[in-house]
Formats: structure tokens, sequence, C-alpha cells
């Protein structure tokens, strides 16, 4: 969605297998971060720079990484914790690294745009602009395989539930 609106997208990911997946996703570049120091390849592709903006669904494992990646003023938008909660930390960080601004969101202060998001999204589906990978869809009884899957991260896409 981010391309669709103009911008660059440096895809993370913890494997190389999933780098592909990555790429497929509509990444422009992909780092590994069991192989790569993010921040300072960050600075790198952005000239010193930083990035404007990062999605974290991973938590605790990669929010200083995220921190660090992020240029003056930039935002990090928290949405998941895969690898556990983000311990304390002092806030005094942000304004240290340059004013970021951090947000933990479970959806609710965006449902005022739902509708529009929607739209758009069905649209971009409709006409192939957004990929959506599907990894695995699992009976509803083999719920404990979805969770154990998702939690190992060693799913490369959606994991889905049939009923």
């Amino acid at each position: 969605m981010a391309k669709l609106r103009g911008g660059k997208v440096i895809g993370v990911t913890s494997k190389e297998e999933k780098a592909k997946f990555v790429l497929e996703a509509g990444a422009d570049i992909v780092l590994i971060s069991s192989k790569e120091n993010i921040p300072e390849r960050v600075r790198e592709i952005t000239n010193g720079e930083g990035v404007r903006v990062v999605y974290d669904g991973v938590g605790k494992d990669t929010f200083e990484s995220n921190l660090n990646s992020l240029g003056l003023g930039g935002y990090l938008v928290m949405y998941g914790q895969s690898s556990g909660y983000v311990p304390p930390f002092d806030l005094m960080k942000l304004q240290e690294k340059g004013s970021l601004f951090l947000t933990r969101t479970n959806g609710l202060p965006y449902m005022k745009y739902w509708t529009e998001y929607m739209e758009n999204f069905q649209k971009w589906v409709e006409n192939d602009s957004i990929s959506i990978k599907i990894d695995h869809v699992y009976p509803l009884k083999d719920v404990a395989k979805a969770h154990s899957k998702m939690e190992d991260r060693n799913s490369v896409g959606r994991i889905l539930l049939k009923p």
C-alpha cells in the first residue's frame, strides 16, 4: 500500500528464505535482520537520513533497531508483538533520537476511515495492485497447529482458519 502512494519500501525479515516473499509483496529492498545491522544499512540506503516510518508487528526483538532506523520526526507504528511486549523505556529517548513519534494501535482510532479504506482495499485487490499471500489454510480443528506456525515465525504470508 505504501508503494501505491509513492513510497519507497525497505522490507526486513529475519530469514533469508522469506526475502523472496518480501520482494514479491512489493519491497524495493529487503534486509535480513539475522545477517545485517539494520539501522546501519537503513542509514546507508537513505543517505544518512533514516526512514520516515516503521511498521512493526514483531515488538520486543526489533524495537531498538526500529527506533535507530528512523529519521528526524519519524514514526514507529507498533501493531503486534510476535516476539513479546516491548519493556518499559525512557520516553526521553524519543527526543534524543530526533523528536520521534511512537504509537501502539489496535486499529480503533482509525475506524472512522474504515469505509474509505475498505473501498480502496477492494479496488486494489480487484485490479491486482496489491497481493495477499496465503501461507496455509488450516481447518478450525487444527487451530493449535496454526498458532504454532505463527508463534514459531515460520509462516510467509497469512494463516487462515477455515470453519
